[in-house]
């Protein structure tokens, strides 16, 4: 499903926080801890077919997903796993500023996949817009070892940076979050925390105040999600995606920021 700008909300507003999501120098392998009931959890790479884009996943124990794909949509829901089968139903949302190519800013659809816990997730896909546009296709994910990392506040504190316009966003060693954008004055506040130290997926949450002009329509907005750390380039990377609503619309943002 191909997107288009819109032109009610520009992607000022959170435009340090806006990017694709890459991975694609991330270590791939199936070592590490072992999984417990064929759990979906970890880090996940892969291409949809519909779109021919990178998606990386970032998946919990319980099941609980994000998958980011490499224009900055998100795929957002909970999977069920029994007997090496995978379901899912999920949503689809696009990043600030955009909509998919009928206008829509957001579907629903459903995943059908063959799980092998740590190792790859072969998947059906099927995805219909808010206004009707349906999709089907294949998605093929491998497991990416970096999940294996141990997670704390501690390793992830400290201040990144948005390669594009080097704007700092501070994460605290007790999980808090900060960073003010110049140029549309949204600051933004939120925490980060720990969802299982023994894997390298954090939860993240925050909000905007002060944004001005059209990014005005984000101030107050609750926008939550996963996030992990990125020890295999050069600088560590901050990769994560959340999801918030304005005005009953949904909206994604992928954020990638790099240790300073």
């Amino acid at each position: 499903m191909d997107m288009k700008r819109a032109n009610a909300i520009t992607a000022a507003g959170v435009a340090f926080l806006l990017t694709s999501c890459g991975g694609g120098n991330s270590t791939i392998g199936g070592s590490g801890p072992p999984a417990t009931n064929a759990t979906p959890g970890g880090i996940w790479h892969g291409t949809e077919s519909v779109s021919g884009l990178q998606v990386t996943g970032l998946v919990d124990e319980s099941g609980n997903f994000h998958f980011l794909r490499g224009d900055g949509v998100q795929y957002v829901g909970a999977a069920t796993v029994s007997a090496g089968s995978l379901t899912a139903n999920l949503e689809g949302i696009v990043p600030v500023g955009f909509v998919f190519s009928d206008g829509s800013h957001h579907g629903t659809g459903s995943i059908t996949a063959t799980l092998q816990a740590r190792k790859s997730i072969t998947a059906s896909t099927n995805f219909q817009t808010d206004l009707g546009t349906v999709s089907t296709g294949t998605l093929n994910l491998t497991f990416d070892a970096l999940y294996n990392r141990a997670s704390s506040l501690t390793t992830l504190s400290g201040n990144f940076t948005n390669p594009a316009n080097s704007v700092v966003v501070t994460v605290g060693s007790n999980g808090t979050l900060f960073s003010q954008d110049p140029a549309s004055g949204c600051v933004l506040n939120g925490t980060a925390s720990v969802i299982n130290a023994t894997y390298n997926v954090y939860k993240v949450q925050f909000d905007y105040a002060s944004c001005a002009g059209q990014a005005s329509a984000l101030n107050g907005v609750q926008f939550t999600g996963f996030a992990t750390l990125d020890n295999t380039v050069l600088p560590e990377r901050i990769i994560a995606g959340v999801t918030g609503q304005s005005n009953n619309v949904t909206y994604s943002v992928v954020l990638q920021l790099n240790r300073t």
